[in-house]
């Protein structure tokens, strides 16, 4: 694919803002024109709508969106800085802190407590392969013990290093410790040596290491509340059954200045501020302590001035953490008597007269000092204000300075804090191995984990900022050769042609550090010269270093006359040389030593013994039954050279012994298989979830992630295997040929004929064994091509199933129409007839009423006629017939009158029983005419009286059948309301609508 094609109008690219700390924003290529044979001319418009011109300079490409927020960078298509730190910054904002990067795990600290190490995740990943679930410190953990478990014999080694100081790198390797120290082991022992179910003593001592180790060798720092001062390698001891049976603490170069200076935002080491806030107010009477450190020199020079509830809190932890150990209640008071003894020694006040410092025969804070440790009061102030010279003849003693003779006092402090600190890692060693290291002797692999200080730049930079950086250039320079190995091996493997790639190396910054002629050779031959000062030193470091062979390493810097700059694999780093001599030294006077070594205190004669004497005696003495242990030790260097007791032959320096450790430890780092985890501190504020673009990528770029993906771009960084790679891309050849093939598993064709269909040039790709390498971009094209015909496709399904859909709906809607109207007719009709029957049944019961009333009252009206003594019935209607006894002539025409449309005219009279017809004699006219309107059927017989008084005349009854006759008070038309309810149509109403 050509430059010209891969920036396309609507290619998205990262455009870099003005300054590299406001880091990228993403564009998107509006026109694309070619100027020269090799120079495009680009016109860019960002997501704020402004466009951008560039001509020569190509933008990096962005990657397709499967790609952006990738779970591992090393399947990006694009690897480029802007790629990379959009993955892990899309990641953190979804709360996704870990990330693969090939075989590292950068791990991006969220300042706050996260739910991703409960114990149901821990069971989750046991037993998984790494890439199954989502990254984690769990999967590194896993992988690196099933391989243990593959390779018996390897050592397996999880290293946390050259990180920023306040990454998370002690926090990430608590977490590792104690999710290999839980084996998996069956169901019938799943409550035994697991943390999710109970833990065994074996782990719980493990365990107890970490409060120990942070208490006595971390402190707050600028960048981080609980950094580690000094390097630890842990091992982690299993026998031939996978059960962990003990572990191994190696611990490098603690930080021993810090015990007696701190800077203004920095504090002392943990354990004496938790001292004293956690000891009840008896015990702190007793060691003439108080909870208010503010008076004490080694406390307050930096940080706040009063306790901390968390510190009275992590003390019982501390003291719960001895006790697992073994370090019982009487040795613990020993150790907080000698912690109280330091914090009297920074408060000797020491004066300085016209020639001589002087101190106080009765200074409270020396005669303190000298109870709780046991030397004698007299020579202790003697050899700290003189000093003894030692010529061939003879002994001479001279007066020191003030500062001279705080350095003493402080160096007495400092070296009395380191050998405690090695009896403890001591005390750990044999709780955790035996006393003669039978665990060890039961071993048969191990795994390792390092967590060692990261890299550290600050405005002023000392000896200890050196050695630090040190240890990171070879960490660092092990770090890209293991990854440059693995790439190496699997061309190899795969038997496909290998071009070998140039790599930004920093040897040439190791051999200006550690060479026969380096730094730390001239800080060591200038520390043993009595003479020796350290504006001495720099002369001679400008004079042998400043050549132009090391002109890319080392520099005079133009402002400061006391220093010297190293170009470092992260950036280039200013050491001001005031007190490299004087650290590197770190002795004790001779005298000072001697008084130490023959203490009353015998716990101090202990403590001193166990740092002093370890110079050509193994680590864990032998076992009586003669077993001896297969695994490796990496060792520990003592602190001071001697052949015997308080005999000193030649003392190393501080530098010397850290470089004889740190090459032990690399030497061992060779032999393993390497897990790397990368701690990434995305604020200086510690604020959680707060990412910040500028500093993240310089971190990536001071560990390395960004040079191992140069390395891996370099060659083909995208590896799949063919099974993988034709069950995702099988859909760009033709349809008749992929299904046959991939029902015949014939991988490899398929891919030949993908990147045949792509039109992939042969020399962005090779064929290995069992995988398909690619150059960079060219997963991007294949994606693109993917992407486009997914599009196709699914324009094509998504139309027919709307054609569908709606022709569905359509017929859903005619026939929910038809229901509805069917629906509606029948109820209509059923309340119709509901209503009608009702109407009709309240009309008969409204005549019955009026029949019976009706026959009432012409009951009532024969009895009244009958009591006046009148034979012919007459009309009720007609009273003027009582007294003459026939009816009136009206009233017989009007009975007569069958035309009459008023039919309630007619009224019957009440007869009596009719009488018997006279014998012999013919019925009269009247008599013959009543008797045949008796029987007429229309004659309504039921006609009450009051309509007999009042008759209502209709037009229409003559027409209406009696028996349909409406009530009374009624018109001869259906109700309004019930015809209008059910026979006219209802009003549309959308709540009734069933389409709706």
């Amino acid at each position: 694919m050509t430059t010209l094609s891969l920036y396309a109008p609507g290619t998205r690219v990262y455009l870099p803002r003005e300054s590299e700390e406001e880091g990228w924003i993403t564009a998107e290529v509006v026109t694309c024109t070619k100027v020269s044979a090799d120079a495009l001319k680009l016109v860019l418009r960002d997501e704020s709508g402004q466009e951008t011109t560039l001509t020569g300079t190509l933008p990096p490409l962005r990657n397709p969106p499967l790609l952006e927020s990738a779970d591992d960078l090393a399947t990006l298509s694009h690897l480029n800085e802007p790629s990379v730190l959009y993955a892990v910054q899309s990641r953190y904002a979804q709360r996704k802190i870990y990330t693969y990067s090939g075989i590292v795990l950068l791990a991006v600290n969220p300042f706050e407590p996260v739910p991703l190490y409960t114990p149901e995740i821990v069971k989750s990943y046991i037993g998984r392969n790494k890439g199954e679930l989502e990254p984690h410190l769990f999967a590194i953990a896993e992988d690196a013990r099933e391989v243990r478990w593959i390779f018996l014999n390897s050592r397996l080694k999880l290293t946390d290093g050259c990180d920023e100081s306040g990454a998370g790198k002690t926090e990430s390797a608590k977490l590792v410790m104690r999710f290999i120290a839980a084996p998996k082991a069956p169901a019938t022992n799943a409550d035994q040596n697991s943390f999710v179910d109970g833990a065994s003593l074996v782990e719980q001592q493990i365990q107890a290491t970490n409060p120990i180790l942070e208490a006595f060798g971390n402190a707050k720092t600028t960048r981080n509340d609980n950094s580690s001062r000094f390097g630890k390698f842990i091992q982690l001891l299993f026998d031939s059954n996978r059960q962990i049976v003990g572990a191994r603490v190696r611990t490098y170069l603690l930080e021993r200045t810090r015990i007696s200076y701190q800077t203004t935002t920095e504090r002392n080491y943990h354990i004496f501020y938790q001292l004293c806030a956690g000891l009840p107010s008896k015990n702190l009477e007793s060691l003439r302590i108080s909870a208010d450190y503010s008076q004490f020199h080694y406390l307050n020079q930096g940080g706040p001035s009063s306790a901390e509830l968390s510190d009275r809190d992590k003390f019982h932890a501390t003291q719960d953490a001895l006790n697992i150990i073994g370090i019982d209640a009487g040795k613990q008071t020993s150790i907080f008597q000698v912690l109280a003894a330091l914090l009297h020694l920074g408060n000797i006040n020491i004066t300085q007269t016209r020639t001589e410092a002087i101190i106080e025969d009765e200074d409270p804070a020396m005669v303190q000092a000298m109870e709780f440790l046991g030397v004698n009061l007299t020579e202790f102030k003697r050899w700290t204000i003189k000093k003894q010279i030692t010529t061939r003849s003879e002994k001479i003693a001279t007066t020191l300075t003030a500062p001279q003779a705080v350095q003493v006092r402080d160096s007495i402090s400092r070296f009395v804090y380191a050998c405690l600190f090695e009896w403890l890692v001591t005390a750990i060693n044999e709780s955790l191995t035996g006393k003669y290291g039978d665990a060890a002797a039961r071993a048969e692999t191990h795994i390792g984990v390092l967590d060692i200080y990261g890299f550290e730049h600050f405005e002023k930079n000392s000896f200890e900022q050196f050695c630090i950086n040190y240890a990171n250039e070879r960490l660092q320079h092990e770090f890209n050769t293991y990854v440059f190995k693995l790439a190496q091996d699997d061309y190899v493997k795969e038997k496909i042609n290998w071009t070998f790639i140039d790599f930004d190396d920093n040897q040439p910054a190791i051999d200006l550090m550690e060479g026969k002629l380096g730094i730390l050779s001239i800080l060591d031959e200038e520390s043993r010269l009595p003479l020796g000062t350290d504006a001495s030193f720099l002369q001679k470091l400008n004079a042998q270093l400043d050549k132009p062979a090391n002109k890319a390493v080392y520099k005079m810097p133009k402002f400061a006359n006391a220093a010297f700059t190293i170009a470092h694999y992260a950036l280039d780093v200013t050491y001001q040389v005031e007190g490299f001599l004087e650290k590197n030294r770190d002795t004790v006077p001779e005298e000072q030593l001697a008084l130490l070594t023959a203490s009353s205190n015998p716990f101090l004669r202990e403590v001193v013994d166990t740092a002093l004497h370890r110079v050509g005696e193994p680590v864990e003495p032998p076992s009586p039954n003669g077993a001896v242990s297969k695994i490796p030790d990496p060792g520990r260097t003592s602190l001071v050279g001697t052949t015997g007791r308080g005999t000193s032959v030649k003392k190393p320096t501080l530098g010397s012994i850290f470089k004889g450790s740190l090459g032990t430890l690399m030497d061992m780092l060779r032999t393993t298989n390497v897990h790397y985890i990368r701690c990434l501190k995305p604020n200086q504020h510690k604020m959680p979830w707060e990412f910040h673009p500028s500093q993240v990528l310089a971190q990536l770029r001071a560990a390395g992630v960004l040079e191992t993906i140069r390395i891996s771009t370099a060659g083909y960084p995208s590896r799949w295997t063919f099974e993988t790679f034709a069950r995702r891309y099988y859909i760009l050849i033709h349809w008749r040929e992929g299904p046959p093939l991939i029902k015949r598993e014939q991988w490899k064709r398929i891919t030949v004929l993908v990147l045949q269909k792509a039109g992939i040039d042969k020399s962005k790709h090779q064929f290995g064994e069992t995988k398909i390498f690619l150059r960079t971009g060219v997963l991007a094209t294949l994606e693109a091509l993917r992407s486009a015909r997914l599009n196709a496709v699914l324009f094509m399904q998504t139309n027919m199933r709307r054609l569908i859909a709606m022709r569905k709906y359509r017929h859903f809607q005619r026939s929910v129409v038809a229901i509805q109207s069917h629906w509606r007719g029948a109820t209509a009709r059923k309340a119709f007839h509901q209503a009608l029957e009702k109407s009709l049944k309240e009309a008969e019961a409204a005549r019955e009423a009026e029949a019976a009333k009706a026959a009432k009252e012409a009951a009532m009206a024969g009895r009244e006629s009958r009591a006046g003594g009148r034979k012919t019935p007459t009309s009720i209607n007609d009273r003027s017939t009582a007294s003459t006894g026939s009816p009136s002539k009206t009233k017989i025409r009007k009975m007569f009158s069958f035309g009459s449309k008023e039919k309630s005219a007619l009224v019957l009279p009440d007869q009596p029983s009719p009488e018997p017809p006279l014998i012999g004699r013919q019925p009269s006219r009247l008599e013959a005419a009543s008797k045949r309107l008796s029987r007429r059927s229309w004659y309504d017989t039921s006609t009450s009286s009051s309509r007999a008084k009042s008759p209502v005349k209709s037009p229409n009854r003559a027409k209406t059948p009696n028996h349909l006759a409406p009530p009374a008070g009624h018109s001869s038309k259906m109700p309004t309301p019930i015809y209008d309810q059910f026979m006219k149509k209802p009003p549309w109403n959308s709540s009734t609508n069933l389409l709706h």
